[in-house]
């Protein structure tokens, strides 16, 4: 009987195992290339009325889009935040930007309370995520 209702599952556990694969590729898509193709879940979290208040906006709205957030969440799901930019160091040079592109976001991130990658996902992300206040 256990042996049956695997087998009756194991469509949705393929299902979830491609949708993985597609978010996957859409995530790699964008960040290499800047390539939208799909919409993520994801993409409605941002909030043009939030990020608009801030002065950076316009650099930071490009890594939300090209889901340098999202990746840094999941690195940091995987290892702990050993309070640097280690995972962001990372995730910039995969988005093939120069050393002196990713020290200017790196100050941005500072000037925004994003002294590490850990508080890069709860300072920065949040001025462009959820509801506008």
């Amino acid at each position: 009987m256990p042996f049956e209702e695997t087998r009756e599952d194991e469509p949705q556990v393929q299902s979830l195992l491609k949708d993985r694969k597609r978010i996957n590729e859409e995530v790699n898509r964008r960040i290499v290339h800047g390539i939208k193709e799909a919409d993520l879940g994801y993409d409605s979290l941002y909030s043009f009325e939030k990020a608009s208040k801030n002065k950076d906006s316009e650099i930071l709205s490009l890594l939300f889009r090209r889901m340098f957030f999202y990746r840094l969440n999941e690195k940091l799901s995987a290892y702990h935040c050993d309070h640097t930019y280690r995972f962001s160091r990372q995730i910039l040079t995969q988005m093939q930007l120069s050393r002196g592109e990713i020290n200017e976001i790196l100050e941005i991130f500072k000037k925004n309370d994003g002294v590490c990658d850990c508080e890069v996902l709860y300072n920065v992300e949040s001025l462009l995520i959820g509801k506008g206040k």
